[in-house]
């Protein structure tokens, strides 16, 4: 048989610790929550173990004030006079004579000219216009007993033609001229040089004589190229050059 008589009920003297540490968690964990809110509302705060850094100052600019220019009651005009110029009389003065060089052998070799077109319906034209020149440049004995004509033909790369016909034409002292040649027949000239003699004595014409070239069938290559003569023994020599244009 139980006796319960005899059993008494022990007062737990350990719970008031349990209750006290309850009490201090929970006003650690509203404290906590408070200081969190105040930290959220101010980063600044003294409080704050990790704050935010420090932002610079804002920059003020200044504002723009428009200026007003202030223009003045009249406006006068001021006219100053410019003296007329004075007309100033030029003297003359007399230009001594100069010679005329006489060309040299390298004168009279053509130069090719790219750029230049043909001026006909021919493969030939000339290089330039005629110039009469004095014959002893080439010949020292024709000093004034002779006048003619000469030149090259070269193709359309500056390189001589020999072998290509050319005719000569006119008329001197009623006379009727009408000779015929070859390129190459005359070096003095170069490698595909010519030359006609048209009298022994310098004499002056106009637009008397021409030359062309021809093929060997004699039908022209080249336009009537005419030139002057003169009865000035320093001009006893014509030289027109010839060259392929196309």
């Amino acid at each position: 048989m139980i006796d319960y008589g005899n059993d008494e009920v022990k007062p737990n003297r350990g719970g008031w610790f349990l209750n006290f540490l309850t009490i201090v968690l929970l006003l650690g964990i509203i404290a906590a929550i408070a200081l969190t809110v105040l930290i959220f509302q101010n980063p600044q705060a003294v409080y704050n173990p990790f704050p935010p850094p420090t932002l610079p100052a804002a920059i003020v600019l200044p504002s723009a004030t428009p200026t007003v220019i202030a223009l003045p009651p009249t406006w006068t005009p001021v006219v100053t006079e410019t003296p007329a110029p004075t007309a100033t009389v030029a003297t003359p003065t007399r230009v001594p004579d100069v010679a005329t060089p006489i060309p040299n052998d390298s004168d009279l070799l053509f130069t090719a000219t790219p750029t230049e077109k043909a001026s006909s319906i021919y493969p030939f034209a000339t290089q330039s216009a005629p110039a009469a020149i004095d014959a002893t440049v080439l010949f020292p004995e024709r000093v004034c007993n002779w006048m003619g004509v000469g030149g090259q033909v070269v193709d359309m790369e500056a390189r001589p033609l020999t072998g290509v016909g050319v005719q000569l034409g006119g008329s001197i002292g009623g006379k009727t001229v009408s000779l015929t040649s070859l390129t190459g027949t005359a070096l003095q000239y170069g490698t595909a040089g010519y030359e006609f003699t048209i009298s022994d004595v310098p004499t002056a014409t106009q637009g008397s004589f021409w030359i062309r070239l021809v093929d060997q069938a004699n039908l022209p290559l080249s336009g009537r190229i005419y030139f002057d003569t003169y009865a000035e023994c320093e001009k006893n020599l014509t030289i027109i050059n010839l060259k392929q244009v196309r």
